[in-house]
């Protein structure tokens, strides 16, 4: 059976009292030592009413140096409720701040217990109005406000704060007027009319607090149309928000609000409109006007408000459109993105732009493709719909597109897609082939249709039929014959395209291997960095394409070479006949060569002595990427990189390479206890840390290190502090 926390703690403070326990507690309270007082207040929490004689005790507790103390002292005397009265000149004083380190926690947990001694303690909070202590009478003027009508005899003495030069103070005492509610909409509507601008900012709060927008909500709005401080109008729009005024009252407030100088009062004006959804559309032909406007910010604002409205903003899609084409980059993107955050209401008018474009421009950078993606999922109804039209056009081009972006995994995106497989354009036949692929749940099912559209007549379907195949990957394998076949065309791009697809499909074909590595001679840039990607995904190779690869690493071009050294190390043991080359690079002018060979070697390498012979020289290297190349293949080697432990210590003293260092150290697991103390005084704390918890680690072997782990017990930083006794522990 379940027992809630309530009945829980009742039945523990029956316990309590029936064993006579309280006035042991008010003595453990008053006289115990921190650990005792700590339990004695905690106890007296738990007991709610039964804890009234302890109020004395209690009060004594909110000055204890020991937070839990005081925390729970405030806990139970908030617990008494009505029953507390008797504490309330302490609560009272406790408002003030002071020096203590938990000062807001202190003011918190005041308020909390006044609230709940609720009107016994109202005459004294409305004296405490008039206290020197500025804190004291903005806490208990936020007292008074919790207690809402209970407190409207202190309407008069709240009124009086308005005015205060401390504008913190005149709100909270606002903020109080309007929770007291009706009671209190005389000293507001007077407070309204004041010359004071404190005041007038002050009742504004007040109206904001108010439970609905009656007379004194019509009375600011009026107000607002003349009101000439910033100040004052922001705090009026904000309230008028809060409270709920209807939204054909408030636009007409709001909508001029935009162009107010200043900050907030545009701020607020903002919030307003958002938070009148749906209400928020009336203001979406006031939005698209601004789009003309000559100043970059209040067009910049227009687009950002219609985003954030989000769905009921569709109507300004076709203007968001138009704008695209005559607006800076910053603002296109913004333009983009609002029509985003439209989303679905957006899909039409996105695709009716390109009814009448060049389908060459309509491709997958296009910004009608980058939308369509980025609206995602919902986009889809109205691009299958969209597919039905009469005629192809743009509009149909990009749906097809925006379907491939989206991959919308369905059976009647499919048979939307598969009557354009046939279509007359070739276009439509290439996209449609590439969404086919990019939505069907089994792609590899699609085989014949691609293998079918390689023989295309025409250029562009027969790539996009071997882009298909390639991120398909090995899945396609059946399809290589044709691929091959494709190296021989009489089109440059249908040869390189059948190169990079190969590659993906992944094969063992030592045949096909040799094949793609003679396309090496003479070759282009192009197709000589596509061969040697696809040569990288051979699971392995014959030795006269290896010979190839390290032919290539003359190249003086960085993507090439970092291709083959990645096809090298992918082969591992099988490059062995590139070890020479690689041995020689890693000497190389250039640091992003030093680093690839580094990598490569320590896959192809299999003598852990002759890779630990280049390896530990390259921890010196004056570049940080070959460094930390080097220290993680050192980490790869495991405990066999022990030898290298001096120079891996070293790397611990450059901030860049520490973080990278300690990984690999906690791999290759260094025994030597000795290195493990001459980092105790590393300057950075983790380091410091990693060999206290090495060396606890090490248990009493590591017995001679005491000296200088006791000295990190009183470390800058608990945490190292922490480690370090533990390591104490452990050793010793």
């Amino acid at each position: 059976m379940k027992i809630s926390n309530t009945v829980l703690l009742f039945l523990l403070g029956s316990l309590l009292v029936a064993a006579g326990e309280v006035d042991r507690l008010i003595s453990d309270l008053r006289r115990g030592d921190k650990v005792t007082r700590r339990e004695a207040a905690r106890s007296l929490a738990l007991l709610g009413p039964e804890a009234k004689p302890a109020v004395s005790a209690l009060v004594k507790g909110l000055d204890d140096d020991e937070e839990q103390v005081f925390f729970w002292s405030a806990t139970a005397l908030t617990n008494l409720g009505p029953d507390a009265h008797e504490a309330t000149p302490e609560l009272i004083k406790r408002l003030r701040r002071s020096g203590r380190r938990y000062r807001d926690q202190v003011r918190l947990r005041m308020v909390t217990a006044l609230t709940r001694i609720g009107p016994a303690a109202i005459p004294q909070l409305i004296d405490a109005l008039d206290n020197e202590s500025q804190s004291i009478r903005s806490g208990a003027a936020k007292v008074l406000g919790n207690m809402g009508s209970t407190a409207h005899e202190a309407a008069p003495r709240l009124f009086a704060l308005l005015g205060d030069e401390e504008i913190y103070l005149g709100e909270t005492a606002g903020a109080a007027l309007g929770k007291i509610g009706p009671a209190a909409h005389p000293q507001v509507l007077e407070a309204l009319g004041s010359d004071n601008e404190n005041i007038r900012a002050a009742a504004a709060v007040a109206i904001g607090w108010m439970s609905q927008p009656g007379e004194p909500a019509k009375r600011l709005a009026k107000r607002l149309e003349v009101e000439p401080s910033n100040r004052v109008t922001a705090n009026g729009l904000e309230a008028l928000n809060r409270v709920g005024l209807p939204g054909d009252q408030l636009l007409p407030l709001l909508l001029p609000a935009l162009d107010h100088d200043g900050d907030r009062v545009r701020h607020e004006a903002m919030n307003g409109l958002l938070s009148l959804r749906p209400d928020s559309r009336a203001a979406v032909p006031h939005l698209v006007e601004r789009l003309g406007n000559g100043d970059p910010a209040k067009r910049s604002q227009a687009i950002n408000l219609l985003g954030r409205i989000g769905p009921d903003a569709g109507d300004a899609v076709p203007r968001l459109i138009a704008h695209l084409g005559q607006a800076a980059e910053e603002e296109q993107a913004a333009c983009r993105q609002a029509m985003v955050e439209i989303g679905q209401a957006a899909v039409p008018e996105i695709l009716t732009s390109g009814k009448s474009q060049p389908l060459a421009k309509l491709g997958g950078e296009s910004w009608q493709a980058r939308c369509l993606g980025e609206i995602g999922l919902q986009a889809a109804p109205a691009l299958v719909a969209a597919l039905k039209a009469e005629q192809a056009d743009g509009s149909v081009y990009l749906a097809l597109l925006g379907l491939k972006n989206i991959a919308a995994k369905s059976a009647a995106v499919r048979q939307a897609i598969l009557p354009f497989l046939e279509h007359e354009q070739a276009a439509f036949r290439g996209m449609a082939l590439s969404a086919l692929v990019a939505s069907a749940a089994k792609p590899a099912s699609l085989m014949p249709r691609l293998q079918a559209a390689m023989h295309d007549d025409d250029l562009l379907v027969r790539q996009e039929a071997m882009d298909a195949l390639a991120s398909l990957g090995p899945s396609a394998r059946g399809a290589t014959s044709a691929l091959v076949e494709s190296l021989g065309d009489g089109n440059a791009e249908i040869r390189l395209s059948a190169v990079r697809a190969i590659g993906k499909l992944g094969s063992d074909d030592a045949a096909l291997a040799r094949r793609l590595a003679g396309m090496l001679d003479g070759a282009g840039t192009d197709l000589r960095l596509a061969v040697v990607e696809s040569l990288g995904g051979f699971r392995k190779l014959p030795n006269s394409a290896v010979t190839s690869l390290v032919g290539v690493l003359e190249v003086k071009h960085a993507a090439t070479q970092s291709a083959a050294f990645d096809a090298l190390a992918k082969l591992g043991p099988e490059a062995k006949p590139a070890l020479p080359a690689l041995n020689q690079a890693v000497r190389h002018d250039d640091a992003g060569v030093r680093a690839s060979a580094l990598n490569a070697l320590a896959k192809v390498e299999r003598d852990d002595g002759k890779l630990l012979a280049v390896l530990r020289p390259a921890l010196a290297d004056s570049s940080p990427k070959v460094r930390h190349t080097a220290i993680r293949e050192l980490g790869e080697l495991g405990s066999d990189a022990r030898p290298a432990a001096p120079e891996l210590f070293a790397r611990l003293d450059t901030s860049e390479d520490r973080q990278v260092t300690m990984e690999t150290l906690r791999r290759v697991r260094v025994r030597d206890v000795d290195l493990y103390i001459s980092i105790l005084d590393n300057e950075e704390p983790l380091v410091r840390l990693f060999a206290c918890q090495a060396l606890r680690r090490a248990g009493k072997g590591a017995r001679k290190a005491g000296p200088e782990i006791r000295k990190l017990t009183r470390d800058k930083y608990d945490y190292v502090r922490r480690e370090a006794r533990r390591a104490l522990e452990s050793i010793e």
